[in-house]
């Protein structure tokens, strides 16, 4: 299996997990709340994945240097994590989720200046148009609005989001072309997971609390799937072309598209509908492109 073909399908992979991630974290963040669902999250994940590290992992190849990009990627998850959440509780899924997903348009820009990987004609005509079709789909345009409803806090949450996203994203990539596809992940989970215990513990907001049996199946399915696609990603920017990789991936807006549109019952308007489909449609030149 060559290169491409391998970056394309564990990109697709990663969309596949954070989509399912995405949706079911919207359900469960607006019941349970954004720090109880993040802590929780990584109360499911960490455990899980330190079998892989005791079993396998070797942390003597990592170097101060890498420590100190861990920590720097480690503030950037924390930050993304509650703008991220807050985006998805605040809504609408349906627009805050491809908004997110143009971060692969953060990822390519960096992996073209620091890493020398060059872009088509094809695909930056496809970058401009998803920017484009994201800008439409987060803007509402209705009779009577004031100017400050027609761009939604949850769609300016999740360009902040898409920003933050693309430069963690990129700094995984790279980490992983050093350390493997694992250790980037986990060890940054872990380090973001030591930020949020102090904010959790001054505002008394432990996971456990107001957790039913559904909301904790929720958090459980939350931290396999994005944990799962991370590594996913993680090993195809390793053994691959991370542009690649993160134009495959952001596809995954596709289920909480439908999720938003079809449980939570979102109303879109005809400006929006376009900019999905414009921004969708240059997303998946994009990634048919690479």
């Amino acid at each position: 299996m060559n290169v491409v073909l391998q970056s394309l399908l564990l990109g697709v992979l990663a969309a596949l997990g954070w989509g399912i991630a995405d949706f079911v974290a919207a359900v469960v963040s607006k019941r349970l709340g954004i720090l109880r669902t993040i802590v929780g999250v990584h109360l499911v994940s960490i455990p899980v994945a330190a079998v892989y590290f005791f079993a396998v992992s070797d942390i003597s190849i990592v170097s101060l240097t890498h420590w100190a990009v861990l920590l720097v990627i480690s503030a950037v998850g924390f930050v993304v994590y509650i703008v991220f959440y807050k985006a998805l509780q605040v809504g609408p899924v349906a627009v805050v989720s491809p908004i997110v997903s143009a971060y692969a348009v953060v990822v390519i820009v960096l992996a073209f200046i620091f890493t020398g990987e060059r872009l088509s004609v094809m695909q930056g005509v496809a970058v401009s148009a998803s920017v484009g079709g994201i800008v439409l789909a987060s803007v509402s345009l209705r009779s009577g609005m004031r100017l400050r409803e027609v761009v939604g806090f949850g769609a300016l949450l999740g360009f902040v989001a898409m920003v933050g996203i693309g430069v963690w994203q990129f700094g995984v990539g790279i980490l992983s072309r050093d350390i493997g596809w694992f250790l980037p992940i986990f060890l940054g989970r872990v380090i973001t997971f030591g930020m949020f215990v102090p904010l959790v513990a001054v505002r008394r907001e432990w996971p456990w609390q107001r957790l039913s049996a559904p909301l904790l199946v929720g958090v459980v399915v939350v931290g396999i799937t994005e944990t799962g696609g991370l590594f996913a990603f993680a090993r195809g920017a390793e053994i691959g072309v991370i542009s690649i990789v993160a134009a495959a991936s952001i596809t995954y807006p596709i289920i909480p598209i439908l999720g938003g549109l079809i449980v939570f019952k979102e109303e879109l308007g005809f400006t929006q509908y376009v900019g999905l489909a414009v921004a969708l449609a240059a997303l998946l030149v994009l990634a048919l492109s690479s």
